[in-house]
């Protein structure tokens, strides 16, 4: 039968101990299935228990890691699953993942309106790019889509006047730039930024009139 030959602790952020079945690690365990299954050096296991063992190891590891994961700051389904596969567990991450959706820890809808508020306030962009951003996170288009639609709302502004505040602000470091260098640069930044090209464009030829303009005014 099946000889436990170790039981090592491992890093005091998953817990638990490897556990080692005739000199070859088999997975992680609890403190919990320790005592259920009652594991110790030593002690012989049946071929069925070696099986119960690394089912249920398997899935309390991949709970482990996703909540670990997630404790640094919110992420999305996507992330979640592509930590999980990067540690071989790719197999129980469903589980663990609709436990972590449950428990209120794992929410794409919550997570994309929270990333867009935080672009809104630290660093504006287009609707378009913030759409880009979410999708790259693995989030649904509808629900990005919404999610931009909610933040902007939430927040009390409108794209337009995200773009004319970052234009404003990038303004201030073009003073001493000749205009059409100037316009160039302020267009394309705000291009980098993910604004619409025709609204960059009727902004930048307010801001920065070029000559004829100003002596028909």
């Amino acid at each position: 039968m099946p000889l436990i030959t170790a039981l090592e602790p491992t890093s005091r952020r998953l817990g638990g101990a490897l556990l080692e079945v005739d000199n070859v690690p088999l997975c992680r365990v609890t403190d919990e299935l320790r005592l259920r299954f009652g594991l110790a050096v030593g002690a012989c296991l049946s071929r069925e228990q070696v099986e119960a063992l690394e089912q249920e190891a398997g899935a309390a590891e991949a709970m482990a890691r996703a909540l670990h994961y997630l404790s640094y700051r919110p992420r999305t389904i996507l992330e979640v699953r592509s930590y999980l596969r990067k540690h071989g567990l790719e197999a129980r991450s469903d589980r663990a993942i609709s436990r972590c959706a449950e428990l209120g820890y794992l929410d794409d809808e919550a997570y994309a309106v929270s990333f867009v508020r935080d672009r809104i306030r630290l660093g504006p962009r287009g609707q378009p790019r913030l759409v880009s951003e979410l999708l790259a996170r693995g989030v649904d288009r509808e629900i990005a889509e919404k999610a931009v639609g909610v933040a902007l709302a939430d927040e009390d502004v409108t794209e337009e006047e995200l773009l004319r505040r970052v234009a404003l602000r990038r303004l201030r470091s073009l003073r001493s730039v000749e205009p059409e260098v100037a316009r160039r640069r302020l267009a394309s930044f705000l291009g980098r930024r993910g604004f619409r090209t025709g609204a960059i464009r009727e902004l930048v030829r307010e801001l920065l009139p070029d000559e004829p303009d100003r002596e028909g005014s």
